[in-house]
């Protein structure tokens, strides 16, 4: 190329040829067998002449000379190369493995755990390879599943005692050869059955109220599976009994100490212990519920049982008075209260049986009657009535009458708790304007259990029992005044004011505490709670230490915290210390507790795990209680400071996995890789000290995927519509199957269950395409039905064995208009008379139409022929009727061009024709001329013609055949005759000698001619 502008350049071409040179070595090759070997080998039992290797030698130089290959070492300058061969002599599985002994054994403890080692089993084998490569399983004796060559279930002495297993050694020859020995486990008993009731969920037990004291209630027991001391159990021994129950530790009777009142408690929570003599000794607890049944042994009470009322004269019937009220603390009936007035006039008072509402039945009169008194029965429902009945006095006012009146509305008095009985806690005071009445007093309610008495006199109110603050604080009664027949009342409100009559109580019922040597003064190591039902002072508790050993401990006396004032000494071991607990109350009431403090040695290493974080892959299907990872950490401490506790505090997501108290992971429940396919655990491991120090780790555990799941089609039936006519490889439609495996496991593939002619199925996709092309009207001629069904199968490609699943497909050829309606004759003939009446039904004409749905749907009209509309069709049914009047005469017949139209989008329609024949009826009458003037000469011969008349019929063949008649001659005679075919008038014979009156005299011959068609109808003619 030259540097103008532009460059040009030129081509030329030059081959050059490489002159060899020996400058390769020969190189030398083996050949093994089989060929997929790396190296030579012979069985060492190979008979002689077995080939052992091929050898080859190349030479990449020119073959004409350097590339010449001789096999020998020549002398000279000729380059050479060396290959050594090594032959293996291969072993064979000659020799079987051996065990140290036929028979081992082992007595190991039930509770050892999961994955701890049993016994050691080792065989030999003289051969080499994988013809030595033993490998152990266990044979039978294993049905419990407890053992594995390398985890298993717990072992259960309760369940198996003695498990003898077959151990096999089998080597990996390509004829793999067995060996067998025994190893005898022998499980020895721990005491890890808890006693165990006969119902451990609980007993229900249920008692009538009432019953006598030893009633039995039912029979505890307890068994215990385990051997000896472990199993052996001490009789049921009473937690809770409240007093009212007794066990008997031998029998395990339950039954009652005295009679139960339902009233006072309906229902006990029982707690009974069963303990076994094991080292420790386990135990379980039985709850026995016992509910205590209703006996109607409570009469109604009233309270209060004296009422006052007054009503004014001539209030109306049904006035309400009072309400009187009574309890009973049975249950159902029982306790279903009734009233009734046993005694008083009932004639003018009425109570509510249910309610106890008092009204008057008429209106009272006071000047015949100023009070009533009445007796209320009240019965409950099992016919109990109250032994006490309910006095209502009832008086009847007067405008003018005056009640008593109290000094005061409401009355307030104080009174401490526990004064002595008959303490005048106040008195109250009424007064009328009405002279010479004597008032008294009476407490009616606000006082059921009696507390306080009134003096009816004088109204002084007295204690009438000791009176507890702490049970109820404040009373508030009613004081009703008497004065003669009228009422007044009051209300008395009392206050109790509380007295230093309780000691502080403590609430705990922890007595130990441990603590830490290194704890600096000023640690809480506890918090002491009392508390005090009294009130104000009396009901402040102050906190102090009774015992403080060497000063030790100091207590906050308002809070009751316990707290260091100086380091303790681990050799101490524990300390005694006395809490008292004092009210501020006079004179000050107190109680105390004494806690026991454990020094425990000081906690100043952390469990440290070996790894910063782990991660391990199993696979899903991995049984639950699998043993699968260990996790390890270390605690420098000693005693329980460095005992480790393992536990999962986050990402155990369902609780999949549990961990062992060694570290060991394992899986607590069945795994789904399809719902989580990873796991992020966060392990703690603490230590067990009173200060407890630990440390984390994340440990992931990855679900790897087997093919536990089918694929599912998203419907088990699938319906698909397909128009006809469409060219073959057409869409139908489309199956759908989910797999929610991974990989392969979840690739889906479809087919049909049989081989289909008709239509093609993707494998991947599961679209469904049709094969060629469809007729659906062909179908249903071929098969009866214009529809396919099919069964498609999904798999997936798992391995070791892919699973399926099926749907039904169901395929409908949906109708295209792609067929005229079809008359069943081209041409229909029908008659009709002209005198058919209208509406007639003259013909049903029908076509078919082969499509479906509105393409086949056939509509019918008259589309041609039908001009003068005599005619109308049914446009569904075909149906053609007369609408209009035929005539014969006028039109003798009619064709009708008659369409049928389907109703598909683009209508398709054919055509017929329907002939209709009118037939005549003789509805038309003969007609003449009108009435002929005729002159004739007389003395004409006889016969001679006189005249031709001519009537005209329009009806058709016999309807329009005529007869002629003379009916009438006038003069009367018969001087004239008619031919009956042919209407010609003539002179009758024998009467040639007639003579004729001449016109101008006046007379006229009147001739009436009859017409008849087969006697139907006449026409007359006058001549």
């Amino acid at each position: 190329m030259d540097r103008g502008v532009p460059a040009l350049s030129g081509r030329a071409e030059a081959l050059i040829r490489l002159l060899d040179v020996n400058d390769n070595e020969p190189r030398v090759k083996f050949r093994y067998f089989p060929a997929t070997s790396r190296f030579a080998s012979v069985d060492e039992n190979a008979a002689p002449g077995t080939v052992v290797a091929l050898l080859t030698v190349s030479d990449a130089d020119s073959p004409a000379a350097n590339g010449n290959i001789s096999v020998s070492i020549l002398a000279g300058n000729d380059r050479s190369s060396v290959a050594s061969l090594v032959i293996f002599v291969n072993d064979i599985n000659d020799h079987p493995p051996v065990f140290g002994q036929s028979v081992y054994r082992v007595n190991i403890s039930e509770d050892v755990p999961l994955g701890s080692y049993v016994r050691g089993l080792s065989a030999t084998d003289r051969d080499s390879g994988l013809n030595a490569n033993l490998k152990y399983s266990i044979v039978s004796g294993n049905e419990l599943g407890w053992f594995r060559i390398s985890d298993s279930s717990r072992l259960d002495r309760e369940t198996a005692s003695q498990v003898v297993l077959n151990i096999s050694a089998r080597d990996q020859g390509v004829q793999p050869k067995l060996s067998y020995a025994q190893l005898v486990v022998t499980i020895l008993d721990v005491n890890d059955n808890k006693p165990r009731f006969g119902q451990p969920e609980g007993y229900q037990v249920s008692l009538a109220e009432n019953s006598p004291s030893g009633t039995e209630l039912l029979v505890l027991s307890a068994t215990d599976g385990d051997l000896g001391d472990n199993g052996t159990v001490l009789g049921p021994a009473p937690v809770t009994l409240r007093q009212m129950f007794r066990l008997d530790p031998v029998s395990g009777k339950l039954s009652t100490i005295s009679q139960l009142d339902r009233e006072e408690q309906s229902h006990f929570s029982l707690q009974v212990l069963a303990t076994d003599l094991g080292s420790p000794p386990l135990s379980s607890i039985a709850r026995v519920n016992v509910t205590i049944l209703d006996v109607n042994d409570n009469s109604p009470v009233f309270y209060p049982v004296q009422y006052f009322a007054h009503i004014q004269e001539n209030e109306p019937a049904g006035t309400y008075v009072t309400t009187v009220s009574a309890t009973d603390p049975d249950l159902g009936p029982n306790g279903t209260v009734k009233y009734s007035i046993s005694a008083g006039d009932t004639s003018r008072f009425q109570v509510h049986g249910q309610t106890g509402v008092i009204t008057t039945k008429i209106a009272l009169d006071r000047e015949e009657k100023t009070a009533y008194q009445l007796q209320i029965v009240a019965t409950d429902g099992g016919h109990l009535q109250s032994q006490n009945q309910a006095i209502v006095t009832i008086t009847v006012l007067d405008t003018q009458d005056n009640p008593p009146v109290f000094s005061q509305g409401t009355y307030s008095f104080v009174v401490f708790e526990n004064v002595a009985l008959g303490y005048h806690v106040g008195t109250v005071y009424a007064s009328t304007m009405d002279l010479n009445t004597n008032i008294s007093y009476l407490i009616t309610t606000g006082d059921q259990r009696g507390m306080f008495a009134i003096n009816r006199a004088t109204g002084q109110i007295t204690t009438a029992s000791i009176i507890d603050r702490e049970e109820q604080a404040f009373y508030q009664l009613k004081v009703v005044a008497r004065g003669g027949a009228i009422t007044g009342d009051a209300v008395v409100n009392i206050t109790v004011k509380d007295l230093n009559d309780n000691s502080p109580h403590f609430v705990h019922v922890v007595e130990s505490v441990n603590v830490v040597e290194n704890w600096k003064a000023g640690h809480t190591i506890f918090q002491a709670k009392a508390l005090d039902p009294d009130e104000g002072v009396n009901g402040v508790v102050l906190y102090s230490l009774k015992q403080n050993p060497k000063g030790l401990f100091s207590i906050n006396e308002q809070t009751g915290a316990i707290s260091l004032t100086g380091p303790l000494d681990i050799n101490a071991g524990s300390y005694q210390v006395e809490i008292l607990a004092s009210d501020m109350g006079v004179p000050q009431l107190s109680s105390n507790f004494i806690l026991t403090v454990s020094v425990h040695d000081v906690n100043d290493n952390p469990p440290v795990f070996d790894q910063l974080s782990y991660e391990v892959t199993i696979l899903e299907s991995e049984p639950v209680n699998s043993r699968f990872f260990k996790v390890q950490a270390s605690d420098k401490d000693s005693g329980v400071n460095g005992e480790i506790a393992y536990s999962i505090i986050e990402g155990n997501a369902g609780d999949a996995f549990g961990i062992f108290p060694d570290g060991q992971l394992y899986i607590k429940s069945e795994l789904d890789r399809e719902l989580q396919e990873r796991y992020v655990l966060l392990v703690v491991a603490s230590d067990r000290a009173v200060e407890p120090l630990n440390a984390t780790v994340n440990v992931t555990v990855i679900l790897e995927d087997v093919n536990d799941n089918r694929p599912l089609f998203n419907s088990t039936t699938y319906v698909f519509y397909f128009e006809e006519e469409q060219r073959g490889g057409s869409y139908v439609g489309k199956i759908n199957a989910v797999d929610k495996d991974f990989g392969p496991n979840g690739e889906v593939r479809y087919s049909f269950e049989h081989m289909q002619p008709d239509f093609e199925l993707n494998t991947v996709t599961g679209e469904i395409r049709s094969t060629h092309q469809f007729d659906r009207e062909a179908l249903m001629r071929q098969r009866g039905a214009a529809v396919f069904s099919l069964t498609v199968i999904a798999t997936d490609q798992g391995l070791p064995k892919p699973l399926k699943d099926q749907a039904t497909v169901q395929i409908y050829m949906k109708d295209i208009n792609d067929n005229a309606p079809k008359f069943l004759k081209d041409l229909y003939q029908a008659t009709i008379s002209e005198l058919a009446a209208n509406l007639t039904q003259v013909l049903r004409v029908s076509a078919s139409d082969v499509d479906e749905g509105v393409n086949g749907l056939i509509h019918y009209s008259v589309i041609k022929g039908n001009e003068e509309n005599q005619f109308a069709i049914d446009s569904s049914t075909g149906q053609v009727t007369l609408v209009g009047k035929l005539d014969h005469e006028a039109t003798a017949s009619y064709s009708l061009v008659i369409q049928a139209v389907d109703s598909g989008a683009v209508s398709l329609s054919s055509t017929c024709m329907l002939s209709i024949d009118v037939l005549d009826e003789n509805d038309n009458s003969p007609s003449f001329p009108k009435s002929t003037l005729l002159s004739i000469v007389e003395n004409v011969p006889v016969g001679s013609s006189v005249i031709s008349v001519t009537a005209q019929d329009p009806d058709a063949d016999i309807n329009g055949q005529l007869t002629y008649a003379i009916i009438q001659q006038m003069p009367r005679g018969n001087h004239f005759r008619i031919d009956e075919a042919l209407p010609i008038v003539v002179l009758p014979p024998g009467n040639s000698d007639l003579v004729l009156i001449p016109w101008f005299a006046g007379y006229d011959f009147f001739f009436l001619f009859d017409f008849s068609k087969s006697g139907i109808s006449n026409s007359y003619l006058q001549l």
